[in-house]
Order: structure tokens, then sequence, then C-alpha cells
């Protein structure tokens, strides 16, 4: 136990008396097959929302073991009836009898369920007749609709995908999945006349989801198209505490910074450290080292480096300061750092071969010898 441990907040969970009755375990899982639908059948985030509705850890295992069950259940009935051939071949063919209003929401999720499962193997045709007949028996079934729009977007027709897409945002506007593939399918289409609908479908993400990672690399792409500093600036800090170690997040902060005067540049990278854990503020402080390289200040970058290297070794940093040592005319202290560097990642020898920063020394014999 950690010295603070005691302090944590410990989740009760639901009364055993109430969590073991038989309606409410009904009640739960049948709440947890509905995030197992809406969340593209991942057992993970089904166990974060039981955890949202206040069952302890205990209680959420075994939600999962039920409805993994169900599962498993309904693929052997659908197996019995390809077996039996209910089922001819492998088209699904919609019951005639079920009519609005005279079946269960069950019946429809498996139409929904079989359609998906259709539409994995290539069979659209008979994956859009099980959609088409959950929509009649229930014209609001948002995942029919966006099913469907996944359908048109695998054979190619954007419109349609599109326009389904809408359909089931239109009965459920926040559905973060749904707005995901919507996000996805736009930006394929990119161009003048859809960019707005685009950073809209953007913003709402992050309305719903103020770190989703993709959607916050979007927006930021779009305030720097807009020169709206400030609003990237936002956004890069978000995207970076959570996502430090990508070298696309590591652009992004780099550009941003780039276009900030130097003085508020080198002031938010103080105030940006206090927030972060220890690793984050190891990749920023390798951020900072890079940032002061492009500005010319090699010897305030090469401190820099030098106190990350105090803390854990870095082939990149000791990488870094050779090419500043080779900037600088200070060719033996650059072929020495290059010998540390390699000492620690070997398969950064192919990139100081081409490294256009480094070209002086490709006929240099040390060079030649040291990257072999």
């Amino acid at each position: 136990m950690g010295l603070f441990d005691f302090l944590k907040f410990k989740k009760k969970g639901i009364e055993s008396q109430l969590f073991f009755s038989e309606s409410y375990l009904m009640e739960i899982t049948a709440l947890a097959e509905v995030y197992y639908l809406q969340n593209n059948h991942d057992y993970s985030i089904v166990k974060k929302k039981l955890e949202n509705e206040g069952l302890d850890e205990f209680q959420c295992n075994h939600i999962v073991e039920r409805l993994k069950w169900s599962v498993a259940k309904k693929v052997n009935e659908f197996q019995n009836e390809l077996d039996s051939g209910n089922i001819e071949e492998i088209k699904i063919i919609p019951n005639p009898e079920h009519q609005k209003g005279n079946v269960s929401q069950d019946q429809i999720a498996r139409y929904i369920g079989f359609g998906a499962f259709q539409m994995d193997r290539g069979y659209f045709d008979n994956a859009l007749e099980l959609f088409d007949k959950a929509i009649e028996l229930s014209d609001k079934e948002t995942l029919a609709y966006a099913n469907k729009g996944t359908l048109y977007k695998r054979k190619g027709d954007n419109d349609k995908a599109l326009h389904f897409y809408n359909k089931a945002l239109e009965i459920e506007p926040n559905h973060v999945q749904i707005l995901e593939n919507k996000m996805d399918l736009l930006f394929e289409m990119l161009n003048e006349s859809n960019e707005i609908e685009f950073i809209d479908t953007i913003k709402t993400i992050l309305k719903n989801d103020s770190n989703h990672p993709e959607a916050l690399i979007y927006i930021i792409q779009f305030y720097l198209k807009e020169n709206d500093i400030e609003n990237a600036l936002i956004s890069v800090k978000k995207l970076f505490t959570g996502y430090h170690g990508e070298n696309t997040v590591i652009t992004l902060l780099l550009e941003i910074f780039h276009k900030l005067p130097e003085d508020k540049a080198l002031n938010e990278f103080e105030i940006f450290k206090e927030n972060l854990k220890d690793d984050a503020k190891y990749q920023l402080q390798y951020c900072k080292g890079t940032y002061l390289m492009g500005i010319g200040r090699y010897d305030d970058a090469t401190l820099e480096f030098e106190k990350m290297n105090q803390i854990q070794e870095f082939s990149w940093c000791y990488y870094q300061m050779a090419i500043i040592k080779n900037l600088q005319n200070k060719t033996e202290e650059s072929l020495e750092l290059l010998k540390k560097t390699f000492s620690l990642e070997n398969e950064l020898k192919e990139d100081a071969k081409q490294y256009n920063g480094l070209q002086n020394l490709w006929t240099n014999p040390t060079f030649i010898e040291i990257t072999k």
C-alpha cells in the first residue's frame, strides 16, 4: 500500500441485496449490452461505463461475465439457425411476421447485430436488408442508421454514408463513435464546401470528449490555418499532456511555440511544465532544447540537453548536442557525442548518414568508422 492510499475514495458499489436481485441483474446486464453495442464491442469500455453507474470492481466483473455469456448465447443461436437451414446459405432473411409494434427491442437489436455481422463479411446487400428491417420496426434506431453509413462508406458512396451518419446523429447528436466516423469520412472528402461541417463535427466531439486526440490534432491544424495561436496553444497543451511521446504532437507543439514571441514561448514552457507528470516534463524539456536550437540559442539548448542527461541519459539528447557542436564547427566534440549517441541507440547511425546538418562529416574518416 502506498503512503497515501488510505486517503483514496473507495467505491462502495451497489448494496448486495439489490445487486443480486433478479430484476436488477436483468436491468444492469441489458444496460451493459447497450454499452457493448454502442462502443464497438469493447468490454473494457463497458466496464468503465458500469463503474460510472456506481458498481464496484467485483460487480463490474460479474456483469461483464454475464454479458459475455449472453453474447456467446446469441452467437450460438445464430449458428444453430444457420445449421438448421432456417437461414439459407449465408443470407439472413428477415421474418415477415415481424411488424412494427409486435417485436421486442431485443429482436430489433438482433437485426442490427446480424446486419453488422454480414457487413463485416462483405455481404452488403443482405446487411442493408437487415438494417432496413430494423428501421422499419423502429425508425429511431441510431445504430441501424450509423451502420448503413459505414456500409455505404465501404462501398465508396461517401454522399450516402454522410447522409446516414447525419440521420443517426439526428437521434443521438452526441454519440462520439458516430461523430468519429463522420469526422473521418469528412476528412476523406475534405474540400472548401464541407470544411465548416468538418470543423463543427470536431468541435462537437471535443464538447463530449475534450481530450479526444484525433479531434485535437485536427482542431489545432485549423487554428494554425486561421492564425489563432492562442487557441492552438490551449489545445496543444491538452494534447501533449496525454500524448507527449507522439511525434505528431511534438511537431505541432514546436510549430506553435515557434509562432510565439520568444519571451512568451520560453515563459509558456515554464508555466506548462508545472502541471505535467515527470515523464511529460522530461519530454517537454527536450522540446524546449529543440526550440532553443531552432532559434539559434545553441549554448542554452545544450544546457537543457545536459540537464536531461543528468536525470536520465537519452540518445537523442546526445545526438542533438552533436549536431549543435557541428554547427559551431567543434568537430571533435561533435564526433565524441555521436559515439555516445550510437552506444545508446545504434539505429541512429543511419539517420546521421542522411541528416543534412551533419553532411560535412560524411567524408570524415572517424565519422565513417563510427557509423559502420
